[in-house]
């Protein structure tokens, strides 16, 4: 970190910025101590933001502000999670306990973009190792989501709501969302609609382009709720158009995607209560290396229409038994994806990239906890089936050598066997411990398991589909793919000390078989790369990793209405079969916020601190990146019960700097350079205002 921490500080002392009001730590989190974090709500087992309240366009990037998580970031609405050093799929993402299936091979249409900030209540995140009854894969950690869909009213029937708008100078960015909910003491019914619209983000180098966004999310909903039971059924559109993903090769042109579910709960007897789940997604996802950014020359013009279609069912049933309780449960998801490159110009020119691709898990799982005054304990075990299929694969319209190596590679794939299987249990015991002295011990052991993806596996032509990865290199896929094991361990406590309230946490994760590209030894592979990019292809392959650290978060509590609160994160990655570093990872980092709060107002200022990232993967010509730090500055102001301003300055001494986790830019045309890591936006100031009824 360079010499700027100082002003920095002091500032964060003297300038006031707004920050959330302090949510509650959410379902499941009522036995753990928690302390506030920049108006979050983080504990020894759970972190919580309350996402309606920040301002901010990509719901992803509120885990900049939860310990030990971050966010990879290839356009302005599409961040792909990270936690403790993984990320995409390594991590599970569900909106009010379901998941969604991308449409898009490189992850434009990542979870987390179905989630649009002004209508979406909260989002947490499991410190440690997840539950096995949370997801059925959650090798690196388990993000939750839930709209605001209002509350019933057991007083009667009454309409209740909010309409609000904000913008943000950098870019034009505006958001304007709404809620109407109609609800009386049993039945509910609820619309929600938010429309986010923006031009090209600036940097103290220049414009980003392309980085211009345009976003449509509806929701509509139904629940019924009584002592002993409940019902939510919904049915929502996510409409993306026109939106620049400068750190791929390819731009968004549209990703019109449905959305359905249904959830019930019901208590059987005092002792025994069952829950229920099914959602469908279905998603048509076109994007062009033409339409937004330079456009190359008419015969390497492409354009991508691809689809994904899933569905997932869950039942689960909860029995209290002495001091303790016991889940049980069964899902199962599906998902199929197919994906063809043409050329507009060229009507011969098709690659079948992914062809009736099927993956599907099946699972079972046992949960049983203990919880006393003493402490709680958790032991978990899940069962599971992962099946993963694809079609006959093939291209036209290339000429001379580049078709011919083509052709090679499309019959070798299909000759070969691409129906794969993995059977596999997955395992976690947490204990809590409270001791005399108020600290709450937590020492949590999972081993999980994650089945290749169907990039990963199904690959066959040496291109960039790979879930967002972004590092500009070209991937083969590898049908002979193992799982990834990761046995973990995380050690941490909570302690109030008077005002000072604290919780770190420690881990170490050992993953056998961890996915990524090594040098390809196919030939054709490699010459075809070579001819396209001017680098030989990578490979998906099993290596061997490991990845440590540390995070925290605290909150000292200044006065009655000021409070300091922080949190850092550090997490280290490396291959343990060879000397390298993992591809990817956040660099340490922390921030410190400095709140006052009073009546109807809250002020707070900000810095952000990233340090040097020269833990660099060497397959992946990772760049390097220097530290940086930030200030920020918001405000809050009710001045009535149903009026909420707000105003928010990001970078407020316009730093030049490189979110190391932000992405390379692919795009001819920007200001940024091709090659050249994306630069983060220039001093940036938002407004405002929600009236909620």
């Amino acid at each position: 970190m360079n010499s700027c921490i100082p002003t920095a500080m002091a500032a964060v002392l003297l300038l006031p910025a707004a920050v959330a009001a302090q949510p509650s730590a959410g379902p499941g989190a009522s036995d753990v101590d928690e302390v506030i974090v920049i108006g979050r709500s983080v504990a020894t087992g759970l972190a919580q933001i309350e996402v309606d309240r920040e301002m901010l366009v990509d719901t992803a990037t509120i885990l900049k502000d939860i310990p030990g998580a971050n966010v990879n970031a290839n356009g302005p609405v599409t961040g792909i999670a990270q936690y403790r050093g993984m990320y995409g799929d390594r991590i599970s993402v569900v909106i009010d306990h379901l998941g969604v299936v991308s449409g898009g091979p490189n992850a434009m249409d990542a979870p987390l973009s179905y989630v649009s900030p002004m209508i979406t209540d909260s989002l947490s995140v499991t410190r440690g190792v997840a539950s096995v009854s949370l997801a059925p894969e959650s090798i690196g950690g388990h993000v939750s989501t839930t709209l605001s869909r209002g509350e019933f009213n057991p007083s009667g029937t009454s309409l209740s709501g909010f309409v609000g708008s904000r913008y943000s100078g950098n870019g034009n960015v505006s958001t304007t969302a709404g809620r109407l909910t109609l609800a009386g003491g049993l039945h509910k019914v609820s619309m929600l609609a938010e429309l986010d619209d923006g031009d090209a983000i600036k940097t103290p180098k220049g414009e980003v382009r392309p980085s211009q966004l345009h976003r449509e999310r509806m929701d509509l909903s139904y629940s019924f709720a009584r002592d002993d039971s409940s019902v939510l059924l919904f049915v929502g559109r996510l409409d993306t158009d026109d939106t620049g993903t400068p750190a791929l090769p390819m731009d968004i042109r549209y990703i019109d995607t449905s959305l359905a579910g249904a959830q019930a709960s019901l208590d059987l007897t005092d002792k025994v209560s069952l829950d229920g789940r099914v959602a469908w997604n279905d998603v048509e996802h076109l994007m062009d290396n033409f339409g937004l950014r330079q456009s190359p020359m008419p015969a390497m013009q492409r354009q991508n229409l691809t689809t994904g279609t899933g569905g997932q069912v869950s039942v689960s049933a909860g029995i209290a038994l002495r001091e303790s309780t016991l889940k049980l449960g069964i899902d199962a998801t599906t998902a199929d994806h197919d994906a063809t490159i043409t050329n507009p110009n060229n009507a011969m020119f098709r690659v079948d990239n992914f062809v009736d691709v099927e993956r599907d898990v099946s699972s079972i799982f046992a949960e049983w906890r203990m919880n006393s005054e003493r402490g709680d304990m958790e032991f978990g075990v899940r069962a599971k089936r992962v099946e993963a299929d694809s079609g006959e694969v093939g291209s036209a319209g290339m000429m001379g050598d580049m078709g011919a190596n083509v052709a090679l590679l499309a019959d070798a794939f299909n000759a070969s066997e691409r129906s794969q299987a993995w059977n596999s249990v997955d395992a976690v015991f947490k204990y809590r411990l409270n001791v005399a002295s108020g600290t709450e011990w937590r020492v949590e052991l999972g081993s999980k398991t994650r089945a290749p993806s169907y990039q990963e596996l199904y690959l066959w032509l040496p291109l960039q589909a790979t879930g967002g990865l972004a590092d500009g290199r070209s991937y083969i896929g590898g049908l002979g793919l193992d799982e990834e094991r990761s046995n973990e361990i995380t050690i941490g406590f909570g302690k109030d000390i008077g005002r000072f309230t604290i919780s770190p946490q420690v881990f170490y994760r050992r993953v056998d078989g961890y996915i990524q590209g090594i040098p390809s030894t196919n030939m054709t592979a490699n010459m075809v790369s070579q001819m396209m990019s001017g680098n030989p292809a990578l490979q998906f392959a099993n290596v061997d990793a490991e990845i440590y650290g540390a995070d925290l978060a605290w909150k000292y509590e200044l006065a009655d209405a000021w409070y300091l609160d922080g949190i850092a994160s550090y997490a280290r990655g490396k291959r343990r079969d060879i000397d390298d570093d993992l591809y990817r990872l956040a660099p340490p980092n922390a921030s410190i916020g400095l709140t006052w709060e009073g009546e109807g107002v809250s002020i707070t200022t900000e810095v952000v601190a990233y340090a040097r990232q020269d833990k660099v993967s060497v397959y992946n010509n990772e760049q390097q990146t220097l530290g940086y730090e930030l200030l920020n500055a918001a405000l809050f102001w009710s001045p009535l019960e149903s009026l909420r301003l707000e105003a928010r300055i990001d970078n407020l001494l316009d730093e030049t700097y490189q979110d190391h986790v932000a992405g390379i830019n692919r795009a001819n045309g920007s200001d940024i350079p091709v090659g050249e890591r994306l630069y983060g936006a220039e001093r940036t100031l938002s407004a405002g205002i929600i009236w909620s009824f």
